[in-house]
């Protein structure tokens, strides 16, 4: 039944999002989110104390820099949300994407209208490819959501280089090189495999305030296979 379940969620997830939330243009509220085929509604952005998350306040270009939401994974095989935890945890540590301390925490995201905390809720660890000292690409996963018979966890990565002489000490450098290193890693490592490329519409381009660097407004898919 779970091979089952995983083709027919594959054929559902080939259409991409709605027109609506493709068209939307995003505006950097915390409630907005996107309507992919064949998935629970997907936040736009990575949360912090009920706000959308911006770097902490450190500036990109002179402008406020956005958190988006970039992965999505599925898991029809868990056996509970538990379970779903523990094998995608394990799956991280084989792709060399360690549970490390020195990053920032309380993070939340939107899914399926509800918010999801950051898993597991660690004090100051994300997935990271790289200790918090040097330049690494890390990342932090909400869920799981309990959907059409799988699991769903949505996650935000981000590669950052340190400046020890910069008030922010940890600089942005992309979200689409962390969010290809992470599940290229999974892919190649792991029982996750990319399946297909979500359009979130959560690219923010031409703002005199808000950037959302170079994210594309995609997110990739990752599903459990066995």
């Amino acid at each position: 039944m779970a091979r089952v379940r995983l083709l027919a969620l594959s054929l559902l997830l080939a259409a991409s999002a709605s027109p609506l939330a493709a068209q939307a243009s995003p505006k950097g509220e915390p409630s907005e989110a996107a309507s992919p085929a064949g998935l629970p509604a997907i936040g736009l952005w990575m949360l912090r104390e009920g706000k959308v998350a911006d770097w902490l306040g450190g500036p990109h270009l002179g402008k406020r820099l956005l958190e988006p939401i970039n992965v999505i994974i599925v898991d029809p095989f868990a056996a509970s949300a538990a379970d779903a935890v523990a094998r995608l945890s394990a799956a991280c540590e084989k792709a060399e994407f360690e549970l490390r301390e020195g990053h920032s925490s309380g993070y939340s995201a939107l899914i399926g209208g509800e918010v999801r905390r950051q898993s597991p809720p660690g004090t100051e660890e994300s997935y990271s490819d790289a200790p918090f000292e040097v330049s690494n690409n890390h990342g932090r996963i909400f869920g799981p959501v309990a959907w059409m018979g799988s699991y769903v966890f949505t996650g935000a990565f981000s590669r950052e280089s340190v400046d020890l002489v910069s008030k922010v000490k940890h600089q942005y450098e992309s979200f689409d090189r962390a969010r290809d290193a992470f599940t290229q890693k999974l892919s190649a490592k792991s029982d996750y495999r990319i399946a297909s490329f979500v359009l979130l519409g959560s690219a923010i381009l031409g703002d005199p305030a808000l950037t959302t660097g170079d994210h594309d407004g995609m997110a990739v898919l990752l599903e459990a296979i066995k």
